[in-house]
């Protein structure tokens, strides 16, 4: 936006620079002429005085001689014709059929005065042309015509025109760095400031305030207008994570005390429908327990307010692999990993461990007990890393791959909202909150999580994150 104002300063201060400099630029150019022109008609006239004597007594020779001079002073062509437009005097071949020239002698025979030539420019290399009637009482003699070259008024005229376009360039400058750049720059900061503060919500922190004390009266106004929409989904979002942290709190206790007495019915039941209806009850407990854990740990995770820093993917992966590979060796399931060295990206403090522990205990229960294999690979991120955009300098994507019966193109559009489980995995234990956690986590780093089909079947499942940037070289 800058740049696009600063064209729209810049061509407004160049016009109307243009529009005065134009006008200036004339009007010497016409001084410049009319000096020309003035000294030209004098020297008409004096020899035309003297061409007026020579025509009545039919001796030509001062005028002639008068004529050679001029012509070597001043680099012009002089001619004398009579009544019956015949040359008298030339001391340089002159062509009276010229246009230029012809006009100007039918002018001076018709007793008319002398025309003044229009405004010479530098790459106009016409020449004067001035006739001027030889008249002795009141009667047309004939015509005095003097040709001059234009070379010293086109240089006088470029000379200007070059000073005022030097001028014209210097005055541009300076009201482009001394004005226009810095009003654009004060008019432009409350902008900047709440393009900040907008990506900074985006991101989930509300808390963002912009100043209110910077720009137009229109700029404060909305900077204002902004602070109190932050401040108010604050306070929504707020009530919400409480109300969900305290019901899940409170509805924690009433809980465990319905499992205890429960489980007490156990030894006063002898019938094994009986038995098995309150095993039953037990487990559904034990569930709406792990509901509340889910819902608990969500509501922490968005009141988080903690800070995106460089995370070591490569040891992460390793490190929560070691982890569960018991838990796997023990359901017989292959676990590999292809983890490059090195590798490094933007995260929220153990967002990753959580996602991965998320995934593979995923891979571990949907899998049909295929081998599963957690990969970590960097790629382009010119469609962003997630919601809110990547590094410049790439993306790092850890996959976790199984291939089990997968979900079907319906099922992925739906996965990793809510409580939401597929129709097939009703009776495997669990929630319906691990993706749906994992995935805010994952997007409140700046990340993204993305769930597809693998080949030839199987779910693949990807975090990917930004890139860390790498860290600064050590001084010598």
């Amino acid at each position: 936006m800058r740049r696009r104002l600063l064209v729209i300063v810049f061509a407004l201060v160049a016009g109307l620079i243009v529009a005065l400099s134009l006008p200036l630029v004339r009007a010497t150019a016409e001084r410049t002429v009319q000096r020309s022109f003035i000294g030209r008609v004098e020297d008409g006239a004096w020899f035309a005085d003297m061409a007026a004597t020579a025509l009545e007594s039919g001796r030509t020779g001062r005028l002639e001689a008068a004529a050679d001079r001029y012509t070597a002073l001043y680099d012009s062509r002089v001619a004398v014709v009579d009544a019956d437009s015949e040359i008298v005097v030339a001391p340089r071949p002159l062509d009276l059929k010229e246009p230029q020239v012809r006009s100007a002698l039918l002018r001076a025979l018709a007793d008319r005065p002398a025309q003044q030539p229009s405004v010479v420019w530098p790459w106009d290399d016409r020449p004067f042309v001035l006739a001027e009637p030889v008249k002795r009482d009141g009667r047309v003699l004939g015509a005095v015509l003097i040709v001059s070259p234009t070379d010293r008024a086109r240089s006088e005229v470029a000379d200007h025109v070059t000073l005022v376009g030097l001028g014209s360039l210097a005055a541009l400058a300076a009201v482009v760095i001394a004005v226009a750049a810095p009003v654009v720059r004060w008019v432009l900061r409350p902008v900047h400031e709440l393009d900040r503060a907008t990506h900074e919500v985006a991101l989930g922190r509300l808390k963002t305030k912009v100043s209110e004390r910077v720009g137009a009266p229109e700029l404060r106004r909305l900077a204002n207008s902004f602070n109190a929409m932050a401040d108010s989904m604050h306070a929504s979002q707020e009530q919400q994570r409480a109300f969900v942290a305290q019901a899940s709190h409170q509805l924690r206790n009433p809980l465990t005390a319905l499992r205890l007495r429960v489980e007490n019915l156990e030894e006063f039941v002898n019938d094994p429908r009986g038995l098995h209806e309150l095993h039953f009850a037990v487990e559904e407990t034990d569930r709406f327990g792990e509901i509340l854990d889910g819902l608990l740990r969500m509501a922490r995770a968005e009141a988080s307010e903690a800070e995106r820093r460089s995370v070591d993917v490569t040891a992460v992966v390793v490190h929560r692999v070691d982890a569960w590979r018991t838990a796997y060796e023990a359901e017989g399931v292959p676990l590999t990993m292809r983890v490059p060295d090195g590798v490094s990206a933007l995260s929220l403090p153990d967002c990753l461990d959580h996602a991965l522990d998320t995934l593979l205990d995923n891979a571990l229960k949907f899998g049909d007990g295929t081998p599963v294999d957690v990969s970590v690979a960097r790629a382009p991120g010119g469609d962003g890393a997630g919601a809110h955009g990547g590094q410049d300098d790439g993306v790092v994507e850890v996959t976790v791959r199984d291939g089990g019966s997968g979900l079907t193109a319906e099922e992925l559009a739906r996965a990793g909202g809510r409580f939401w489980r597929s129709t097939r995995h009703q009776n495997v234990r669990g929630t319906g909150l691990g993706l749906a956690l994992t995935r805010m986590v994952v997007e409140a780093g700046g990340g993204e999580l993305r769930l597809a089909a693998a080949k030839p079947h199987g779910l693949a499942a990807t975090v990917r994150l930004p890139s860390a940037p790498p860290p600064p070289a050590a001084a010598p």
